[in-house]
């Protein structure tokens, strides 16, 4: 079974990572069997982080009971935690830069070294909130990946066949340092632990195919109202520095993905903590199509240039673009290749929400696709009101992105209406009875499908294998 290893780096990292998981609960396709997502972030009390960890709690739930040998694709692809942790926790928690490097302990003479080249406002940022903007500082605070116990979990964890793709944003203080570390460690040659021990697979790590998207910025932050050091009037400034320096990293990744959106929205300031929860952008949503471009099988030979040693020959750059620059994006609006991608796992799975959400409690009862199945008692099982509590966060993710600057709104999403609402001129609802009308159509849908499914599994792989069928009847959008 390969294994995909994610890297998120930072705030954006969590967000992106994120945006990927509601894809595949969705049911979008991917390369790999198992995405294994570590984060790597100096705050850990974010609020993009802690949202993004519940999700995936979640959703590795609702996966085990997921029957994937039959039709259904929600919650297809497997996503395992390395020791059921998803941060990569750095050893040191020193709160400030100064004590981080010893200042104090430090001789005159290489205090006064430190004290020129750093100010006294940088010597005291307080770094449990990140690094604020500031790579510099990231750069050799982060530089302790190998001496870590989920590090070490990666490597022994690692197979012959499994790859590597790095997140991260290029205009912040923890992404930009922590992407070209990351990836030095991850092709340096025997890296050993700190009792000296050579760590294991870890020639199979240094070869294995390896990706990263490094995210332009596409939002500012309006002026701090704490003593945050961050700018957003620094990011394209931050971004070009970094940008000059990534071209050092040219045939030492096999794809290197950009994206960026010149029309901003502008956020709350916060340097970091429960108050830095930022909504969801339709730039995180194409960030992770890069994930899925780059395990994609038929993509190989395009997104991969290796010799016949299997060394890199060059990097393949590529960047992710829309049909027409507009404020308001649908799926009329995106090239053929996303939509196919895209149409029919989202409006599958919003579909299977609204039910939930809007009818199954005034209907199940009458209908004989529940009967002594789905009853009361059966949504207050754990494992359901996690699927219900995913759906909810695909919900707010969806509101998220069409309410920022530049929207992403594919959806009428208060819409009450079973399959009215899609937005965009595309083809893809497929209604079979004209006799029923609205939500009457898709009671008859699943009490048809209801017939066609083994009933032996238990009850929860036949209610989300029931809800996939009934969906992929009444929705199929094709090129």
């Amino acid at each position: 079974m390969s294994k995909l290893y994610l890297f998120g780096i930072g705030g954006t990292g969590s967000r992106v990572i994120k945006s990927l998981t509601m894809l595949l609960a969705s049911g979008v396709d991917c390369g790999v069997d198992t995405i294994v997502p570590i984060i790597i972030d100096r705050d850990l009390s974010n609020k993009d982080l802690s949202r993004t960890k519940l999700l995936i709690e979640n959703y590795i739930s609702v996966s085990k009971i997921a029957e994937t040998k039959q039709r259904n694709k929600f919650f297809k692809t497997r996503i395992k935690l390395l020791n059921d942790d998803l941060c990569l926790q750095l050893m040191d928690n020193t709160q400030n830069f100064g004590d981080f490097i010893g200042k104090s302990t430090m001789n005159q003479e290489n205090q006064a070294l430190v004290d020129m080249l750093f100010s006294k406002d940088i010597l005291q940022m307080d770094m449990t909130v990140g690094f604020q903007g500031n790579p510099n500082i990231g750069s050799v605070v982060l530089n302790q990946f190998d001496n870590n116990e989920m590090f070490k979990a990666f490597a022994n964890d690692f197979n012959a066949g499994d790859s590597i793709f790095i997140i991260s944003s290029i205009f912040g203080g923890t992404g930009a340092s922590g992407f070209p570390l990351l990836r030095k460690t991850l092709q340096t040659p025997n890296v050993k632990d700190a009792d000296g021990n050579s760590l294991s697979n870890w020639g199979l790590v240094n070869n294995a195919y390896i990706g990263a998207i490094s995210v332009l910025p596409y939002f500012n932050v309006g002026s701090a109202s704490d003593e945050s050091m961050v700018n957003s009037d620094t990011f394209i400034d931050k971004s070009r520095a970094a940008l000059s320096y990534y071209k050092t990293e040219d045939k030492k990744l096999d794809a290197l993905y950009y994206i960026a959106d010149k029309q901003t929205s502008t956020y709350e300031h916060h340097k970091g903590g429960d108050a830095q929860k930022n909504n969801a952008h339709f730039v995180e949503l194409a960030a992770a199509l890069a994930v899925l471009d780059f395990v994609n099988p038929k993509k190989r030979n395009k997104n991969t240039l290796r010799d016949k040693d299997g060394k890199i020959k060059q990097t393949v750059y590529r960047e992710f673009g829309i049909q027409k620059d507009a404020s308001e994006i649908n799926f009329a609006t995106l090239a053929d290749e996303t939509k196919t991608l895209l149409v029919n796992p989202l409006s599958r799975f919003l579909l299977f929400r609204n039910y939930m959400k809007l009818v199954f409690d005034k209907q199940y009862k009458h209908q004989p696709y529940a009967h002594n199945r789905f009853t009361r008692d059966f949504r207050k099982k754990d494992v359901v009101q996690k699927l219900e509590a995913v759906q909810e966060q695909f919900h707010e993710w969806l509101t998220e992105m069409e309410n920022q600057t530049h929207k992403f709104a594919p959806f009428n999403i208060t819409s009450n209406k079973a399959l009215d609402y899609i937005k965009g001129d595309i083809s893809c609802i497929r209604s079979k009875n004209i006799l029923c009308n609205n939500w009457a159509i898709i009671d008859n849908e699943l009490n048809l499908q209801i017939r066609k499914i083994d009933k032996s599994l238990e009850n929860e792989k036949i209610f989300i294998e029931l809800f996939f069928r009934m969906s992929e009847s009444l929705i199929g959008y094709k090129n």
